[in-house]
């Protein structure tokens, strides 16, 4: 059975996952003021990624979307920055991404960007802080990025 197990286990791993991390937001209570910070080691310059924003939401999120500022900061010093706009929720009030029909929790991913390589190796720092009119937004579990080869 052991051997059963880890197999399956195996099998189930993202074969395509270079890297991931997550912040999970202390008591889903995600401050204005509070930078997530991100810290992704690039040694491959010729390989092909894609970035992916990791969100986990509670149910009793109050919002449709989320609005997120991001800052790319590259070794060399030159920065890159977005505002991005997640849609948690359908019209009807339906949650999009994953979750049980009793989970209190849902979860998306997004693809950030696709076919991106690292122009140098070296650290790429990935801040990201929320964008929304409340300075303290309520209902945000965790944030994470997840950098996997392209499949191209």
């Amino acid at each position: 059975m052991l051997i059963f197990a880890i197999l399956l286990l195996y099998s189930c791993t993202d074969k395509n996952r270079v890297w991931q991390q997550n912040t999970i937001i202390k008591d889903c209570v995600w401050n204005k003021d509070t930078v997530l910070k991100f810290n992704i080691p690039a040694d491959d310059t010729l390989t092909l990624y894609s970035l992916s924003i990791d969100l986990r939401n509670r149910t009793d999120y109050s919002f449709q979307n989320l609005y997120l500022f991001l800052n790319i900061n590259a070794p060399n010093g030159n920065t890159t920055t977005d505002t991005l706009n997640f849609t948690l929720a359908h019209d009807d009030g339906r949650w999009t991404g994953e979750g049980g029909l009793f989970s209190k929790f849902r979860e998306n991913t997004f693809l950030y960007r696709e076919y991106i390589r690292f122009p140098e190796k070296g650290d790429y720092m990935i801040n990201i802080r929320h964008g929304m009119r409340k300075d303290d937004l309520e209902g945000i579990f965790s944030v994470g990025l997840t950098l996997n080869y392209s499949e191209n």
